[in-house]
């Protein structure tokens, strides 16, 4: 996240398409090939911020959040909202990659998060602003072909090349839990279905995705699952590793081009009652 501009209001399964990833080992290992001086991203520099109305806005009004920024060429930005105190549980994004000229802009928010329901703390969020040039912007020079697992994931150890990619790859596909509602007591095993509802399913359905599981601001675990997967994913949490009591559920995606999206869910984790 190095890149990145932070802003604040400061196991089991059986799917044969999908895999579990050493976070241990991603930043110990450099990726080479010989496309990295080509695609090595360019950011883009921000002259300034203006964030005092990011987060002091009351959403439950209708009021809205506002972010504002200066840049001193064309770009392609994106900015998103992260839950504080997790590792990169996404709640919304506000700018998906999209074109600014020059100059001072303003962008609005509602304060909700991608299902469209509203983030009940916001003080508890941070969001993360990043562009690349427009001079920069060549679509399709980048190729996955021939990469192997590793470097689609994490592209190369400058990052992705977000201007590089394909056009038609720019989705944030709408993601939805199946298998478990607001208001279920869980207890033992449970299985946790999710599946992508859009048409559209972006970068993911060529190369995969990443998906994460979350009880609360913990992270259960992290899946990779291939394009075959058809963006249908499952894991099985053991509920009795965790204290009974009230919980939100999380499950989050990543198309391995930093597109995310996630939904929640509230639920009672009660196994003593069984016991």
């Amino acid at each position: 996240m190095a890149d990145h501009n932070h802003h604040g209001h400061e196991d089991h399964h059986d799917d044969e398409h999908h895999h579990q990833h050493d976070h241990d080992h991603e930043h110990d290992h450099q990726h080479e090939h010989h496309h990295d001086h080509d695609h090595k991203p360019v950011k883009t520099k921000f002259r300034s911020f203006k964030m005092d109305r990011a987060f002091a806005f009351n959403p439950k009004k209708g009021e809205k959040g506002t972010i504002t920024y200066t840049i001193t060429e064309p770009a392609r930005i994106s900015i998103k909202v992260i839950k504080k105190g997790t590792r990169e549980l996404y709640l919304s994004t506000i700018l998906n990659w999209e074109e600014r000229e020059a100059g001072t802009h303003t962008e609005y928010w509602d304060g909700k998060d991608y299902g469209g329901n509203i983030i009940e703390d916001l003080s508890q969020v941070f969001m993360v602003i990043e562009g690349e040039p427009m001079s920069t912007y060549k679509p399709g020079a980048y190729s996955v072909e021939g990469l192997s697992d590793e470097e689609i994931i994490h592209g190369h150890k400058w990052g992705h090349p977000h201007n590089y990619y394909q056009e038609g790859t720019n989705v944030i596909p709408a993601l939805s839990i199946t298998s478990v509602r607001d208001g279920d007591v869980l207890s033992g095993i449970v299985r946790v279905e999710s599946q992508l509802d859009t048409e559209e399913k972006g970068y993911g359905e060529k190369v995969g995705y990443g998906v994460r599981y979350y009880l609360n601001n913990i992270l259960v675990n992290e899946e990779f699952y291939d394009a075959r997967c058809n963006g249908k994913f499952a894991y099985e949490v053991d509920t009795t590793a965790f204290p009974d009591g009230e919980y939100t559920l999380y499950v989050g995606m990543c198309d391995h081009h930093q597109h995310t999206t996630s939904r929640g869910c509230k639920i009672m984790i009660d196994n003593k009652s069984k016991g």
